[in-house]
């Protein structure tokens, strides 16, 4: 796979919703770090905190079209079983991505995923996500799930285990046909890449 990142100008069409601080940046780059072995176990964040706060700061590394449909919050939707429980709940709260406030919504079918920012599938939606995919294709949602062979499906970013650590992996095809671009900065942290970016990227 290609880890590929653009600093070229953004492309026409588009613009910048919110820009990245340094300090987000910086965050996010030090939650994908490697955390040596010999640190207890008890003291690391666990999976679905990690994942919390991963969906929390997605929507900071992301800029969307210009013809986009009005929302007064930035929804984050879990599709499926829910295995975040409280942890993003508690990530979200007080959260803001620009001038929207971050809400979670937690769905039982994808029909109603309309206005999502974000949806996240649990890997238990199994045969179901390349249906879900698809009835998600016209928006410009950033899917994300931790289903195994969620990128060929045609997902965005899915959530990987590498040595006991969390990372992700980024499908730059599916993201280019939803018209969002990726930050670099979000790139440079993934695991790996597939597809080139769109060019430009956030500041």
């Amino acid at each position: 796979m290609n880890r590929s990142s653009s600093t070229e100008q953004s492309p026409q069409g588009f613009q910048p919703r919110f820009r990245v601080s340094p300090v987000c940046a910086a965050f996010l780059l030090l939650l994908h770090l490697a955390i040596p072995t010999a640190i207890a176990q008890q003291a690391r964040p666990n999976e679905s905190e990690l994942e919390a706060a991963d969906l929390v700061n997605f929507g900071k590394f992301v800029r969307e079209p210009v013809a986009q449909p009005f929302r007064t919050s930035f929804d984050i939707c879990l599709l499926g079983h829910d295995s975040m429980g409280h942890a993003l709940d508690e990530r979200a709260a007080n959260q803001a991505v620009g001038n929207l406030p971050v809400h979670v919504r937690r769905l039982l079918d994808i029909t109603a995923a309309k206005g999502c920012a974000i949806v996240f599938m649990n890997a238990n939606e199994g045969a179901k996500i390349r249906e879900d995919l698809a009835i998600l294709a016209s928006s410009d949602s950033l899917t994300v799930s931790d289903a195994s062979d969620f990128l060929e499906r045609g997902g965005m970013i899915q959530f990987l285990l590498v040595k006991n650590h969390l990372r992700f992996a980024v499908n730059l095809i599916a993201v280019n046909r939803a018209h969002l671009t990726l930050s670099s900065e979000l790139l440079r942290v993934a695991f790996s890449v597939t597809g080139k970016p769109l060019k430009g990227d956030l500041p």
